[in-house]
């Protein structure tokens, strides 16, 4: 087991003790965590369990005009977000990006060779606690089937029972939401059109529908038909092209065909930029979206890099956004050695 020793390292506060600001320090990562110590003891042991987020960025420049002689060596910060609040982290003489490249190296090196993760396995079927539950169910289904197969004569109709069968398929009741989608699918055909808007995106709830039942197959065939329409409806760049494209690539993720998923999603990332532009938060989103479908490919380092790009598309343009706090859970995540997708 190796290890990684960053030195020359001061707390600028975070420890959960209250030790304020601390030079001297030696920042260790290994496969237990990472670890700040002194010349002859401890001074904070973080396991990688407790880690809720990693960052790893240059000194913005209230800290330059706070701690202008600390930050005179071109060294960057290191926060380590845990349970209690942020640890903060100056690593003199290191910029941002070479600490970045430092830690995926290590990290890379010490998980060893990629394992991605296997297809996705169906859905256990649902508990039933007698026969009363088994016949709740099958009526269930029974009234799903009816409705979905009721004349749709408005779009207000359509929107409905669109929404009713998205709440199915939230709460796991993946069956009685195929029962609706499916014959729902063909009558939005019939009144409005088989490319219509409205029909397509009944065709990819009922894809995204079969993907989480575990029909992958069955969901594969459908959102691809639905991106060929959606295309020739929308265009390459159209608001619901880009959507039904980064489902169907999930769909491919669920299927482990990860080559097929990462390159809808490269694909996607580049309509998403020629119609949104590049700083778009839908942009960034899907570039998200491409990290998330590396990482459980296997291609850690690959994943780490996008990560951090998102991470600063997101914190230029919208500060503390959910997309930014997520990439710093799943940079903590991967920079565990012992993590496997």
């Amino acid at each position: 087991m190796s290890s990684l020793a960053i030195p020359q390292v001061t707390c600028l506060g975070g420890h959960p003790r209250g030790a304020g600001e601390t030079p001297g320090l030696t920042v260790v990562l290994d496969r237990s965590g990472i670890r700040l110590r002194r010349r002859i003891r401890q001074f904070l042991t973080v396991a990688w369990p407790t880690l809720r987020g990693l960052d790893v960025r240059a000194p913005g420049h209230i800290m330059a005009l706070t701690h202008l002689r600390l930050v005179a060596g071109g060294g960057s910060l290191l926060d380590l977000s845990l349970d209690h609040g942020v640890c903060r982290l100056y690593v003199d003489g290191v910029p941002a990006g070479e600490l970045r490249a430092r830690l995926a190296t290590w990290v890379a090196d010490e998980a060893g060779p990629p394992e991605p993760l296997p297809a996705m396995p169906p859905p256990p079927p649902r508990a039933a606690g007698g026969p009363l539950d088994v016949v709740r169910a099958s009526l269930d289904v029974w009234r799903a089937a009816g409705l979905g197969r009721e004349a749709v004569r408005d779009r207000a109709t359509l929107a409905y029972r669109l929404s009713l069968a998205e709440n199915h398929r939230r709460w796991g009741r993946f069956t009685e939401a195929i029962a609706l989608l499916e014959p729902l699918a063909a009558g939005a055909a019939q009144a409005f059109g088989p490319v219509d808007e409205g029909t397509l995106k009944v065709r990819n709830a009922l894809g995204q529908a079969y993907f989480e039942a575990g029909q992958v197959d069955d969901g594969l065939d459908v959102l691809r038909e639905v991106v060929a329409a959606a295309e020739q409806l929308h265009g390459s760049d159209g608001e619901l092209t880009l959507v039904v494209r980064n489902n169907l690539a999930v769909g491919y993720q669920h299927a482990g065909q990860y080559a097929q998923a990462i390159e809808l999603h490269t694909e996607n990332i580049r309509h998403s930029e020629r119609s949104l532009g590049r700083d778009s938060l839908d942009t960034i989103g899907r570039r998200n979206n491409l990290a998330a479908t590396l990482a459980l490919a296997g291609y850690r380092k690959r994943a780490i890099d996008l990560y951090w790009t998102v991470l600063d598309s997101v914190q230029e343009i919208a500060g503390d956004h959910s997309l930014a706090v997520n990439a710093r859970q799943n940079l903590a995540i991967l920079h565990n050695p012992s993590w496997q997708p």
